[in-house]
């Protein structure tokens, strides 16, 4: 990039000489012209072509090179953004995309992203090539107007101050404030239709095409309504803009005028005079030609800017809530065991919803301590709304609002199962892989014998393996389910399993089958869950109760053996 950098600047240097070296050419073809010489007019003809000839393949790779330059910088600021927002290289399951969605901090990063960042990379690049462009040229034409006019050298950049000051003035602050307003509303305009096709069967199923219709429709009015006052500005701004423009064509006939009509100058030192003011002058009323671009690179700055800031926020977040004993952190500490036997460590654990701008945080359970050793099995279960889930969202590290100490075994060993498993755009076998990539060392026989031990061995009928099709359409929830188990038998390295509800779309009969193959395949797990047939594939239960007379209707857990349990519930 450095070395892009230094080849467009001798690029944009070797534009402004040969620019400068027109001007003098242009001038001496008008005197010859006015002269009536045939013989010089020729020749400054020949050397304006000349001229042409030379400056033509200057801007052609000025303009690669930049395109090369925007580029390298989109690429660089896109993958260090991303890899920051979908993958920090730490252990930690609490990462910066769930962080952000979680806390509603920054709207539409996705858009940040992919959009703002190639906006802001594109406008940058071309506004620093009008900026060295403007030094160049004011270096180059300065001293060929002044020794010519000193009137119309100081005259011109009083002319220019002038209209910048009007225009960033009177409509730089306006413009960047609808710019703003204009980018976020777009953004939730485009989110809404997003959600409409994510969500389609639901709303389909609810006949809620209208009630969306409507959402659309209000937000789209306000846009409009944003839209409409930008450009009221804009067009004060344009009619600004242009009669300055306009201006500027009797500025150099008014300056230099009276020296030619008195025989001090040649008529080609008008045209050259007139090149070199209009040049000078273009160059300081950049930020006055260039205002719209100018709102627009500073609203994405400020965008990305506060996606900088709440991705480095996430990180330190993560990294305080990893280092046990910091004093003044309010937030879960997760560690691993160093007990051999024990799987999973709760001690005194507060647990609160996670910390929102429009919302305040509600303890769901405090002081909670538990230990589940090797091979034993634990079933958390409760009242609908309690908190089971969200006590195995702060297990695997998602939630991490309160206080205490959670410990597992090493956390690349731990397999979570969300309710509803994620399915992407791929092929059969990148679903049964996931979240690995593809390394090859699993054999078609070896995923074929998973799918049949979650009788999915039908699919292999119907689809092959290397298939990309989107699998979400195509297979029901419980069927998903059991993909999601499927993933699990393909990881035989694995010591614990977080499951949330995952087989509550499966029949009782495929429910039993997988747990039973869980048996086999860990030592331990734990799940959520409410079925009273999920009891006999667990050896312990931790039951989350509401607290008695607790205003805030916090839950108290009460970890038990199952048997124990039984004996409760039947009394």
């Amino acid at each position: 990039a450095v070395g892009l950098c230094v080849c467009l600047f001798c690029l944009l240097l070797g534009e402004a000489a040969t620019a400068r070296h027109y001007a003098k050419v242009h001038g001496n073809l008008m005197t010859a012209l006015q002269k009536r010489k045939t013989t010089a007019f020729r020749f400054g003809l020949w050397k304006v072509g000349k001229v042409i000839l030379t400056i033509s393949p200057i801007v052609a790779l000025r303009e690669y090179v930049a395109g090369l330059l925007e580029l390298a910088w989109r690429e660089s600021l896109t993958r260090r953004l991303v890899s920051r927002y979908l993958s920090d290289g730490t252990a930690s399951k609490r990462q910066s995309f769930y962080s952000l969605t979680l806390t509603g901090e920054i709207d539409n990063p996705d858009q940040r992203i992919c959009q703002d960042v190639g906006s802001f990379v594109n406008t940058a690049v071309s506004l620093s090539q009008d900026v060295v462009r403007t030094v160049l040229s004011v270096l180059a034409f300065a001293p060929t107007l002044y020794a010519i006019s000193p009137t119309a050298c100081f005259g011109g950049m009083a002319y220019a101050i002038l209209g910048t000051l009007l225009a960033t003035r009177g409509f730089g602050a306006w413009l960047g404030l609808y710019q703003m307003r204009c980018v976020q509303q777009e953004a939730g305009l485009r989110y809404k239709l997003i959600r409409a096709r994510e969500n389609a069967e639901s709303i389909a199923f609810f006949e809620g095409g209208e009630a969306e219709l409507s959402k659309f429709n209000a937000a789209f009015t306000t846009l409009l309504e944003t839209a409409y006052q930008r450009v009221l500005v804009a067009a004060g701004y344009g009619m600004l803009n242009r009669n300055f423009q306009w201006a500027t064509f009797v500025v150099t006939p008014v300056l230099v005028g009276p020296a030619y009509l008195k025989g001090k100058v040649e008529f080609g030192v008008i045209a050259q005079t007139s090149m070199a003011f209009n040049t000078i002058l273009n160059a300081m009323t950049l930020v006055m030609h260039r205002l719209e671009a100018l709102s627009d690179v500073s609203v994405r700055v400020q965008r990305l800017h506060r996606l900088d800031l709440a991705l480095r926020d996430c990180q330190a977040e993560r990294a305080a809530c990893r280092r046990p004993g910091v004093r003044g952190q309010q937030c879960i500490h997760s560690d691993t065991t160093e007990d051999g036997p024990v799987r999973v460590r709760f001690h005194d654990v507060t647990l609160k919803t996670p910390l929102r701008a429009d919302a305040v945080p509600r303890v769901l359970c405090s002081r909670l301590s538990f230990e589940l050793l090797d091979g034993q099995s634990l079933l958390v279960t409760g009242e609908s709304g309690i908190g089971k889930s969200s006590l195995l969202r702060a297990a695997a590290g998602l939630w991490t609002n309160g206080s205490g100490t959670i410990q597992l075994c090493n956390r690349s060993h731990v397999f979570f199962m969300p309710q509803k498993p994620y399915m992407f755009l791929g092929s059969l076998r990148s679903q049964l892989l996931y979240p690995r990539i593809d390394d090859g060392l699993l054999s078609d026989s070896e995923l074929a014998e998973a799918l049949k031990r979650v009788r999915l061995g039908d699919l292999l009928d119907r689809h092959n393996l290397n298939e990309t099709k989107d699998w979400t359409s195509i297979l029901s929830l419980g069927q998903q389910q059991r993909i999601n188990f499927a993933r699990l038998l393909l990881m035989p390295q694995s010591e614990l399993a977080l499951m949330d509800e995952c087989t509550s779309a499966c029949d009782v009969q495929s429910e039993s089958l997988l747990y039973q193959h869980l048996q086999k395949q860990l030592g331990s797990y734990v799940s959520v869950g409410h079925r009273p047939a999920l009891r006999k594939f667990h050896s312990h239960v931790l039951w989350l109760r509401h607290v008695e007379g607790d205003r805030q209707a916090r839950a108290e857990g009460l970890f038990l053996p199952m048997s124990e349990f039984e004996s409760r519930v039947a009394s």
